[in-house]
């Protein structure tokens, strides 16, 4: 139940004619009780904030049964709101410029003040990219920090779906409305977060459609909520240069993952490294001595392979091999190679790609 300056921060986040920055002023500068109780009184707070036209907006779209019957429809939906005043509000995020001053959220809001980490990257990931989100995601939700990411395609759904297999916890921040999942596709994934006991948010309002310039802006909630933001893999141009941006302005640690020089998915990671804008990750241990936390390596079970399974591992070693790359170096017939490449397969030493190509 939202008490009566929780309920003026929600109906100021309403007035779009309004801007941000004047919306954070009007909440932490007037006596937002008075919007509810003595509205004549209240409008003189806002003289110096707002002007004439504006306040006359403002007095035109203030409806208090209006404002009752919205909060029911978020309750009937299961959306709670988080104002800035709300004791469930994350402290990290107040510390941000220009800190959202609602969020409407699905699911587990004690998630908000927990220890955060973000890992954030290409929407179009490769294998590798793949590989390294699920890597670090798992590892890190297994010691209990909660991941933050933004529920897009690539390494973002990566990382959601590797906490939610490892049995932990993440936040997904919408670069639109709760209502709203965008990609669509990822409708399943976003309702399994919330049964997971996990956390959807986002500063606009249930219905709002996803708009290109949201994203960037929605990239500050994720940096302002964490500790830490992990760079898996990244394009030159990539949000999530952005969001690394973000976490630099508000002291946040910054963490990149290396990539192979000629791969253009990791461009961005490369570069920022290269500039001393971030700490270089080479596995999930790098984040969590940072964070203070044990990392518990889980040893694979001995394998044992032949002297043909070695050399075929040998040749394929880190990249990735086409088929008759493998059987011109190897020497082997096809019968003798097919048979020792299903057997690996088998071991899951090595992984059959598209196209005739294998990888480890």
């Amino acid at each position: 139940m939202l008490n009566n300056v929780e309920k003026a921060i929600l109906f100021v986040s309403t007035c779009d004619f309004i801007g941000a920055k004047k919306q954070y002023k009007i909440v932490t500068e007037t006596n937002l009780e008075n919007l509810i109780e003595n509205f004549s009184e209240f409008k003189q707070s806002l003289m110096g904030i707002l002007s004439q036209k504006e306040i006359e907006q403002i007095e035109n779209a203030f409806n208090l049964a209006n404002l009752n019957s919205y909060i029911t429809n978020l309750e009937k939906s299961n959306i709670k709101v988080v104002t800035i005043k709300s004791k469930t509000y994350p402290k990290l995020l107040k510390e941000i410029t220009n800190p959202p001053i609602v969020l409407y959220a699905k699911g587990n809001v004690e998630l908000l003040n927990s220890t955060c980490v973000a890992i954030v990257g290409s929407r179009r990931a490769s294998r590798y990219g793949k590989d390294v989100t699920e890597q670090f995601s798992k590892a890190i939700a297994e010691s209990g920090v909660t991941i933050v990411s933004g529920l897009a395609d690539g390494v973002d759904t990566f990382a959601h779906t590797a906490c939610l297999n490892a049995k932990g916890k993440t936040i997904a921040v919408l670069g639109c409305g709760i209502n709203e999942i965008y990609p669509a596709t990822n409708t399943n994934l976003a309702n399994k977060i919330v049964e997971c006991d996990g956390l959807l948010i986002s500063e606009h309002k249930p219905n709002e459609k996803p708009q290109t310039y949201y994203f960037p802006i929605r990239n500050r909630i994720i940096a302002g909520l964490c500790k830490a933001v992990v760079i898996t893999e990244a394009t030159e141009k990539s949000g999530s240069m952005h969001t690394k941006n973000y976490a630099l302005d508000f002291g946040r640690e910054v963490f990149a993952v290396p990539g192979r020089i000629t791969d253009i998915y990791s461009v961005g990671c490369n570069k920022i490294i290269k500039n001393c804008q971030s700490a270089i990750a080479l596995g999930p241990s790098d984040v969590l001595n940072f964070l203070g936390k044990n990392f518990v390596e889980n040893k694979p079970n001995v394998v044992q392979y032949s002297l043909t399974d070695k050399i075929i591992l040998d040749i394929i070693d880190v990249n990735e091999v086409h088929y008759e790359e493998i059987l011109q170096k190897s020497g082997m017939d096809s019968k003798e190679l097919n048979t020792a490449l299903i057997r690996l397969e088998l071991k899951k030493l090595i992984k059959k790609l598209p196209g005739n190509f294998y990888s480890k």
